[in-house]
């Protein structure tokens, strides 16, 4: 029924599928051997994990020769003029050259978006010089080792507003920060810094007067890299920043309200005290100084590890001589006043994983007077499939205002029955006034303490008269 389908309608068809899909339709018969050639295709995938392999690639060997000759084909027969969005897919390692004269070819003055990941080469990748140019580009997603080289007396990327890059080098950090200044409408960037050489300091600086969305993801393959992030975006509506160090993060004071952030810095189990000892980093305070920055921020949402090291700046260990451990290192608890204040603040997220990090949640209700929405989510154990199990400080003294006033829903997500997270709800149901919806998340009870923990969470008084419980499983 198919083939006797017009041509233009199988073509057309066939310019929806993926690249390689297409051109597998070869093999049905005669008729379709240069079908898919006619075909206008607007999106070109050219995608080395879509060809047919065996599970084990020890038996194609030249794997990336026939990948190679695959894309060479397609780009020799395709419409090139009619592609507006273009995906380079390389798992393999080829040739920078190789890869250079593939974009040579397929990049033309139309195409709207280029999606190039590539594995780390040595020799850098360059852009066609059309693309920065180009009226037409609108998104570019760089995951390579890429090298931008600029054209004299031209207005580069005019039209470009999505920007998604990798830097590897002390090159790359000085090439993305010149696009700042000629990118004129740029309004979404996803920065990966993974730097592969030894560089002492890292300094990056975004700047832009039209970027509304950031997301910068930092992985550190040493400790003593010093990294700094440096943020002028006045005009910013969403952020989000991932870690793994607890990098140095300064944000312009003259940011507008946020409409969120996400923010995921630091280990899971770091001990910032240790690092400040022994690899002479200071970390202390940083996530807290961060928190201040975002105090214009409508939608909070921190990970595990954030809290983490923010209840690490809020108690600070103190290292001193002493013969007390092993170490011979005594710690000793300094609380820190720090100002905390999120007046915009509806929604807050918050992850935990020690009962340390849970002692921060008294201060961050108080901050937040006008939050609706609270989601409290205890995070697995490391790379364990349980939670680890601790007690919680419920907050004590005066009832943070905004459960008297504003707090309508609350989720609360790791929940591990009644011996332990009770008391959690208890403290909510009896002091949340106009608390509308609590949903609980439980994690593997048997059926007998299903059982008991829905007659105990009926039996707590509630002070909202209209808030409804909700408790689901979760397996």
């Amino acid at each position: 029924m198919i083939a006797n389908l017009p041509d233009d309608v199988l073509s057309h068809i066939l310019s929806l599928l993926p690249t390689k899909h297409a051109v597998a339709t070869t093999v049905l018969s005669k008729k379709w051997t240069n079908l898919w050639t006619s075909a206008s295709f607007f999106k070109l995938d050219l995608d080395d994990r879509l060809l047919l392999r065996p599970k084990s690639l020890t038996s194609m060997p030249n794997h990336a020769s026939l990948f190679a000759n695959f894309v060479n084909h397609v780009l020799g027969l395709i419409n090139l003029p009619c592609v507006q969005k273009i995906t380079f897919f390389c798992s393999d390692s080829y040739d920078s050259n190789l890869i250079n004269s593939w974009l040579l070819v397929a990049c033309t003055s139309n195409v709207v978006e280029v999606d190039i990941r590539i594995p780390y080469t040595q020799n850098p990748i360059e852009l066609p010089q059309i693309l920065y140019a180009s009226r037409s580009l609108r998104v570019l997603k760089l995951n390579a080792n890429i090298r931008l080289d600029f054209p004299p007396d031209c207005v580069c990327f005019p039209s470009l507003k999505v920007l998604w890059i990798t830097v590897y080098n002390q090159d790359g950090i000085t090439f993305t920060q010149k696009l700042f200044h000629i990118c004129f409408v740029l309004e979404d960037l996803f920065m990966e810094s993974n730097i592969l050489n030894k560089e002492r300091e890292v300094v990056f600086t975004v700047k832009s007067n039209t970027l509304k969305r950031l997301k910068i993801e930092c992985l550190v393959h040493s400790f003593d890299i010093e990294y700094s992030f440096v943020v002028d975006c006045p005009n910013l509506e969403h952020l989000d920043l991932c870690d793994d160090f607890l990098a140095k993060y300064k944000i312009a004071t003259d940011l507008k309200v946020l409409d969120d952030a996400k923010i995921c810095i630091g280990l899971p189990s770091a001990d910032y005290g240790a690092f400040e000892l022994y690899f002479e980093v200071k970390h202390s305070n940083r996530a807290f100084e961060l928190l201040e920055a975002l105090s214009n921020v409508k939608s909070l949402s921190l990970s595990g590890c954030t809290t983490g090291a923010v209840s690490y700046s809020y108690e600070t260990v103190e290292h001193t001589d002493s013969d007390e451990n092993e170490d011979g290192i005594a710690l000793r608890i300094r609380l820190r006043n720090f100002m905390l204040k999120f007046p915009f603040l509806r929604r807050l997220e918050l992850g935990f994983r020690t009962s340390e990090s849970w002692n921060i949640l008294t201060l961050l209700l108080h901050s937040s007077p006008n939050l609706q929405h609270l989601i409290l989510r205890k995070e697995l154990n490391g790379y364990s499939v349980g939670y680890k199990r601790f007690s919680y400080g419920m907050p004590k003294g005066s009832v943070p205002e905004c459960l008297l006033c504003h707090l309508k829903e609350m989720e609360i997500w790791g929940f591990e029955g009644v011996k332990y997270d009770l008391p959690m709800v208890e403290f909510f149901l009896g002091n949340a006034e106009i608390l509308q919806k609590m949903k609980i998340y439980v994690h593997e009870l048997s059926s007998d303490e299903e059982t008991m923990l829905s007659e105990r969470v009926l039996e707590i008084p509630k002070v909202s008269e209209a808030c409804q419980v909700e408790i689901k499983y979760e397996y």
